[in-house]
């Protein structure tokens, strides 16, 4: 025997709240990664080939030569982005960096 208990309102099959949205991830990217880049006030030490060497957190107070990745994972989860994007985000991060010391 089922029982059916109907809450008032509730419609089942109302279309409206499954349209998907078409979001522009690049966007979403870059402004990850400019959030990882004010975290750090820019102190983040880069080669000229795109690897990133010496980090400073100031949250943590300490400059790290592993901490690049702690910290890039710690914002993209802040923005609710899954674990295969954050490679995405380091380099939009790295792309921003390298042009800044270009200009």
């Amino acid at each position: 025997m089922v029982y059916y208990y109907p809450i008032k309102n509730q419609n089942l099959f109302d279309v409206t709240t499954h349209i998907n949205r078409m979001v522009n991830f690049e966007k979403i990217y870059q402004r990850v990664a400019s959030q990882v880049i004010q975290r750090c006030h820019g102190a983040i030490k880069i080669t000229k080939h795109g690897k990133i060497i010496e980090v400073y957190d100031t949250k943590r107070h300490m400059w790290s030569h592993g901490l690049a990745g702690l910290i890039i994972k710690e914002e993209c989860l802040n923005a609710h982005l899954r674990e295969w994007e954050f490679a995405n985000v380091r380099n939009y991060m790295i792309r921003e960096l390298l042009g800044k010391s270009k200009n």
